[in-house]
């Protein structure tokens, strides 16, 4: 009996838990300390993509053993060449936060290709016009360099 009203304590615990969570923001007044007209963190735009599948002679890609970053081109333009400089370079692979991550799949040894990307971890290392145009390279161990993937229009807001 005593197991009972102690787990049913502790159901009531997490639920009152829960509804405190979801409480507070939301409301339409403003609150001291808050800047009047700062949009919240909120939206991001992200850049995904996937892993090159073969080199320029069609031979497969491994992107576990062959990738070793990319770079993050950014310019006012879509006219993208060999000698801009990247804005950003970004690891060909991520870590998975489990430690007991498997090795079957997309992911290895907990650690998983990178895919995607968010854009506004650009801002302060470029211009503050509006439309950016972003492009990626993809860099092998050896050192050589994908072409330019297509240009992506990217509107800031």
């Amino acid at each position: 009996m005593k197991r009972n009203a102690a787990t049913c304590m502790l159901l009531g615990g997490f639920a009152v838990a829960l509804l405190l969570a979801g409480c507070g923001g939301g409301g339409g007044g403003s609150t001291v300390g808050e800047a009047p007209g700062v949009p919240p963190a909120g939206p991001v735009t992200v850049l995904t993509w996937d892993p090159p599948a073969t080199f320029s002679d069609n031979e497969p890609v491994d992107p576990y053993r062959d990738i070793d970053h990319y770079e993050v081109y950014a310019r006012e333009d879509a006219n993208f060449a060999n000698s801009d400089l990247p804005v950003m370079v970004i690891p060909a692979m991520t870590s998975v936060d489990s430690t007991r991550a498997p090795s079957t799949g997309a992911i290895k040894k907990g650690r998983k290709p990178n895919s995607e990307f968010i854009l506004e971890n650009l801002n302060p290392y470029i211009s503050n016009v509006k439309r950016q145009y972003v492009s990626l390279k993809a860099v092998g161990v050896d050192g050589q360099k994908s072409a330019f993937m297509p240009p992506v229009a990217w509107d800031r807001t």
